[in-house]
Formats: structure tokens, C-alpha cells, sequence
């Protein structure tokens, strides 16, 4: 798979005061383990936290995205409305819940943002994937849309050893049987890895125990909150 460059995705200004943390990352390299121990970490230090994800439960629970998820009938979903639902779901819940958080003051901290299609369904639906990463890279009406979307504080992206998330997800109920081709998901987050690059968000290698993710999550949000001359040497 090539595709150009990765593009910067422009977003709308935050409403403010509150603070905006997403968390991305494909299936396994764990991501909601992450945004616990972030939520539970900042709420003992006092900060008002509100924990969400995307998709949403309203979306995953459609009759469109389950034809998908449990049944695979990618013959009776239109593969462009499937990247265009992805991103209705991201803007209402920006307006719906984010901003409204945001400007109450609180630090929203979010499973999943505007890369939320990267997952699960990519891996399934190898059909799927040219479109939806078609979307992300080339066109125009995605990168117009994420203007719609709030302008994180800090993204992260988690990678992993393919080996690492395989065995992570089929520790989950239900997926010991779930279909995983090691060079697909390393193809996938190379791409994942290269937006994240093209748009400023963190990296963090997730193959540590939670507590090591956790330690460099905080070390860089830390150093996000320092005065710009005292960053270690940036300018």
C-alpha cells in the first residue's frame, strides 16, 4: 500500500478552558488501558476529568456498523459511507459532549479521535481498507471535515509489537479466535505512525507494563505545561 504524504489535518480552536487529550492506536496496544490510568491519575491529583470513546456506543450499536463488525456483509455497506459515518459520529460528539466538558473547565481525555476508523474492522475487512485509508490520506472531503473537530492538547499514539497486541486481544472475552495477520497490523500502524508524525501528536511505545506507559504519558504532559523557555532545550 503507498499513498502521498500524510496530510496535517486542521481543526477548529478549542472552546476552551479545559484540556483536550486523545489517545490513539490500533486494537492491542492499549489504548483504554491508557485513558484509565490517565482518568484515575489526574482525577487523585484533583482535575476534573471526563472519559469518553469513539465510535460511540450510539454508533457501535447500529444495525450499519454491526453488519460490519458481526457479519462482515461488507456487500451491503457502501465502503465511502462507512469512512463518512465514522466521521458524523466524531463531529456530533465533539459538539454533544467535548465542548460542552471543555468549557465547563474539565480535561477531557478520549479513547480513540479523528483516526477512530484505524482498528479492528481494518484488520477483519481487508476490503475496507483501501477506501478508509484512502479517505485519511487523499481526500479532500475528510481533511475539510476535520475542521468540524476540536483541536487536541495533546495526542497520543500508541504502537506496539504486532506479536504484543495479538496476544492482548485474544486475552479479551470473546476474541481468543479473532483473525490477526502480524504483517497487516504492522503495515497499518507504519501508516497510523506516519499521520501521527505529519500532525504533531506523540508516539509512545506501549510494549512496557501500564504503569511504564502511564510514567511516560505523564512525563510529557508535563513538559507540555512548562513556560516554552524552560522545555529541555526546545526552543
Amino acid at each position: 500500500m503507498t499513498w502521498r504524504d500524510a496530510p496535517r489535518l486542521p481543526f477548529a480552536p478549542s472552546p476552551g478552558p479545559g484540556r483536550l487529550i486523545t489517545v490513539d492506536g490500533l486494537d492491542g496496544s492499549g489504548k483504554t488501558t491508557l485513558t484509565a490510568s490517565l482518568r484515575d491519575r489526574l482525577t487523585s491529583a484533583g482535575v476534573p476529568v471526563l472519559t469518553t470513546r469513539l465510535p460511540t456506543t450510539q454508533m457501535r450499536e447500529t444495525s450499519f456498523f454491526r453488519l460490519l463488525r458481526d457479519q462482515g456483509r461488507t456487500d451491503l455497506v457502501d465502503p465511502v459511507a462507512f469512512e463518512v459515518t465514522y466521521m458524523v459520529d466524531r463531529i456530533q460528539h465533539c459538539h454533544a459532549v467535548i465542548a460542552p466538558a471543555l468549557r465547563e473547565g474539565r480535561t477531557v481525555i478520549t479513547d480513540r479521535y479523528a483516526l477512530s476508523s484505524f482498528g479492528t474492522l481494518l484488520l477483519r475487512l481487508p476490503e475496507m481498507r483501501r477506501t478508509v485509508l484512502d479517505a485519511l490520506f487523499r481526500d479532500v472531503w475528510f481533511i475539510d471535515l476535520c475542521r468540524r473537530l476540536i483541536q487536541p492538547d495533546v495526542s497520543f499514539v500508541l504502537w506496539s509489537e504486532p506479536e504484543t497486541a495479538a496476544r492482548r486481544l485474544r486475552s479479551r472475552p470473546g476474541e481468543a479466535d479473532v483473525g490477526f495477520d502480524p504483517l497487516e497490523y504492522g503495515e497499518l500502524q507504519r501508516l497510523l505512525l506516519e499521520l501521527a508524525a505529519a500532525n504533531h501528536m506523540v508516539p509512545i511505545d506501549s510494549r512496557g507494563s501500564p504503569e511504564e506507559v502511564l510514567a511516560a504519558c505523564l512525563a510529557h504532559l508535563e513538559e507540555g505545561r512548562r513556560p516554552a523557555g524552560r522545555r529541555g532545550g526546545r526552543p
